[in-house]
């Protein structure tokens, strides 16, 4: 069922949803997901939300910016059996889209966490934003900016408690193939080396990461390939541990003194990393560790590398604790 109002005013959406739900009956909802984007990207950041809500479900309220000279607030209600809950889109232009918040907080579920995302363009600081405001998680995704290596560090720059960046969900499979590889392989790590696209973000998480838990150096290598990250390899006194992508979907994982094997290394849809981000609704503090470990430069080109934690007796794990990749079981996917 999708209601549509034309110039209406926040109230008269709150009124219609009411009603809306007398007819077709009340959800279980989690928590507000606040989806900021502009008409271009509309389509897909609608998917996106919805589907990440099917995992969590969710009242998800979609503010589109449009192009136009007026003053003008459009709406539409949508409940049906394909939504995870009630979705509502508001089409916001003018003077009106300045001041979007006065027209997203009636709608927010009372008593619930909120989060907001930005899956395009996100502003410089999520906090300070006006709909960042009236969040407990500001999500922004540097992934899709035309150099999320930049995207990511004017982020880590601005960082604020509950601000997150979908680029650290995108390296969990390759965190956890390392912290595998070193339970297997216990070894004291020498350095470490990263192959990736020049202007890959996530690949300066990863880097800032093992350079903060191991404290060893590590160089990073651009090159071209599959896209995104090509290897990691750690360096100890037995050889290499390599992990080496060779296609969008499958690695090849190699360990000093065993045959290379082959393992899963899927690139993962917005929707599935946006599901992981949601999966906790507080402030994430190993990421928000590595983030401020990014804006100091550390594990980056030209400059020196920060000290981290180290396990003991000669042996050494990313994190140094027993979770390693900072998760509540995370699996290599």
């Amino acid at each position: 069922m999708i209601v549509t109002l034309h110039d209406t005013t926040a109230a008269d959406i709150n009124a219609a949803l009411i009603e809306n739900h007398r007819e077709m009956g009340g959800t279980a909802l989690v928590h507000t997901l606040i989806t900021i984007c502009d008409s271009d990207h509309y389509e897909t950041a609608l998917q996106d939300a919805v589907d990440a809500a099917r995992e969590h479900p969710a009242r998800v309220l979609m503010v589109v910016h449009t192009k136009g000279r007026g003053n003008t607030l459009d709406a539409e209600i949508q409940t049906a059996e394909a939504t995870p809950g009630d979705v509502i889109v508001l089409r916001v232009c003018g003077k009106i889209a300045e001041h979007a918040d006065s027209v997203v907080l009636p709608l927010l579920l009372p008593d619930s966490p909120v989060i907001a995302w930005w899956p395009f363009n996100a502003p410089r600081d999520l906090a300070a934003d006006s709909i960042g405001r009236l969040a407990t998680r500001r999500i922004s995704d540097s992934g899709t900016a035309k150099d999320s290596r930049r995207a990511l560090e004017l982020r880590a720059q601005h960082l604020s408690p509950g601000d997150s960046d979908l680029c650290w969900a995108r390296i969990t499979s390759w965190r956890a193939l390392a912290a595998a590889a070193l339970d297997q392989h216990p070894s004291q790590v020498h350095s470490i080396r990263v192959e990736a696209d020049p202007t890959n973000g996530p690949t300066s998480l990863l880097t800032a990461w093992l350079a903060l838990k191991l404290g060893v150096p590590v160089q990073r290598d651009d090159v071209k390939g599959p896209g995104g990250i090509i290897s990691l390899a750690l360096s100890t006194a037995a050889g290499d541990i390599e992990i080496r992508r060779t296609d969008r979907r499958s690695a090849v994982y190699r360990i000093p003194g065993e045959p290379a094997r082959g393992v899963a290394l899927d690139r993962r849809s917005i929707a599935e990393v946006m599901a992981e981000e949601l999966r906790r609704l507080d402030p994430d503090p190993v990421q928000a560790e590595v983030m401020a470990a990014l804006h100091r430069g550390v594990g980056q080109p030209g400059t020196s590398t920060e000290s981290g934690t180290k396990s003991p007796a000669g042996k050494s794990n990313p994190t140094g604790k027993s979770n390693p990749t900072g998760k509540s079981k995370e699996k290599a996917r």
